[in-house]
């Protein structure tokens, strides 16, 4: 017997969806920079890193590598907040990697990185953030202010990726 049924779709409701590209260039080549992208390396050059390595078959940094930190939550949300971050895709070959963030329900941040040789030992570095809203807190947020927080982070973490790849040591 065959049921003919009616499939009623409602369109996804209007999340506040914001896109931030920044650029730097860094005096090193894609294949040093590259392997920095990791939660584990990153306790090298972000100062007060901190994460949980929730999965990862090598123990570094991979596509579909989970790892929690609480860095991200109070930064745009002024609360404590846990992040989990999923490796979507980590391509060493080409120096590009993809994270998902859940900022615990309450946006989800897509984060691209690319890392492209442009000079003898001098790279462009590029960093696509898509924040979106998920609950009526981040709804709420203003559009600049969320703008301005997705800037700060990606400026803070170029620089300091910057600064530790030109003189070996952590931002101060």
């Amino acid at each position: 017997m065959t049921t003919n049924k009616t499939i009623t779709y409602q369109p996804a409701i209007e999340n506040k969806r914001i896109e931030v590209i920044v650029t730097r260039e860094i005096k090193a080549s894609p294949g040093k920079i590259f392997p920095l992208a990791c939660p584990v390396e990153e306790l090298r050059w972000i100062p007060n890193w901190e994460y949980e390595l929730i999965y990862s078959k090598s123990g570094v940094n991979e596509t579909n590598c989970i790892f929690n930190e609480e860095q991200s939550g109070p930064h745009f949300f002024e609360k404590p907040l846990t992040t989990t971050w999923v490796t979507v895709l980590h391509d060493p070959d080409k120096y590009r990697i993809v994270f998902q963030l859940n900022l615990s329900g309450k946006a989800v941040i897509n984060l691209k990185v690319e890392f492209r040789e442009v000079g003898k030992e001098v790279s462009s570095c590029t960093w696509h953030m898509i924040f979106t809203a998920l609950d009526k807190e981040a709804n709420s947020m203003a559009v600049e202010t969320i703008q301005v927080k997705m800037e700060l982070v990606m400026n803070f973490l170029s620089e300091a990726l910057r600064h530790y790849c030109e003189t070996g040591e952590m931002l101060k």
